[in-house]
């Protein structure tokens, strides 16, 4: 039988590494996308195998519409069947609304948005087949969203990714495909890093580690009933 892949997008570094190591060790096939880190990415396939599951690479870059469009249809001509989708790659700006230009306004609605809702059309054909699992990396505090002027922009695109991931899970329920977010906070290399980790809830910060046991549990068939859900591993930081 053709091996039922998992394409996990920016897999090569910090999340999506953990993602991809994480999900080798409990025996998925993995296919991890990455634009320039090539080597980083060339290891964490390497370490993938090492775990006795089949692992594979490929380039791309989901800077327009049209680079995403080029990818994921090379990626359909050497993949032919996909179980599970994790749209990992993200784009972040602290910037408050009168600080951001229009052009990263757009960047970040084009790598938070865009891309992951192409991937899922484009794909969303083998992965029915597959009744496999589409997994949206968000960000803390969408369940209860209050005004944001520290990176406004930015929440934005992940509410309008959770409004997808929602609506996405009930249209697709019918063919046995669900749909998910997992929510961090202020994880381990956060581009942001707090200036005191004591002010933190839980007076620390999140792993990798932690995040991607979560996926993980979300792509187990196991759990086939959970479905429009959004899992917040954030240590209590938006509540």
């Amino acid at each position: 039988m053709s091996t039922k892949w998992t394409l996990v997008t920016g897999g090569a570094k910090n999340l999506g590494a953990v993602i991809c190591k994480t999900l080798a060790k409990n025996g998925h096939a993995v296919c991890l996308q990455y634009k320039t880190s090539k080597t980083e990415a060339e290891k964490v396939v390497a370490e993938c195998r090492a775990l006795g599951v089949e692992a594979e690479l490929i380039q791309g870059s989901f800077d327009t519409s049209g680079s995403t469009v080029e990818f994921v249809e090379r990626y359909k001509t050497h993949f032919k069947v996909t179980k599970n989708l994790i749209n990992n790659v993200g784009h972040y700006v602290v910037k408050t609304i009168e600080d951001t230009e229009l052009e990263e306004a757009q960047a970040l609605f084009q790598t938070n948005f865009f891309a992951p809702y192409l991937l899922s059309k484009y794909l969303i054909d083998q992965i029915k087949i597959a009744k496999g699992v589409i997994l949206n990396v968000g960000t803390s505090g969408l369940l209860g969203v209050r005004a944001d002027c520290r990176s406004a922009v930015y929440t934005a695109s992940k509410m309008a990714l959770w409004s997808f991931t929602k609506s996405s899970a009930k249209e697709l329920a019918p063919f046995g495909v669900r749909v998910n977010m997992v929510s961090p906070g202020r994880l381990e290399h956060s581009i942001d890093m707090p200036k005191n980790i004591d002010l933190l809830p839980m007076k620390r910060l999140g792993t990798f580690a932690e995040v991607a046991r979560v996926c993980a549990f979300l792509l187990d068939d196991a759990n086939g009933y959970i479905t429009g859900q959004n899992i917040e591993i954030a240590g209590a930081i938006s509540l």
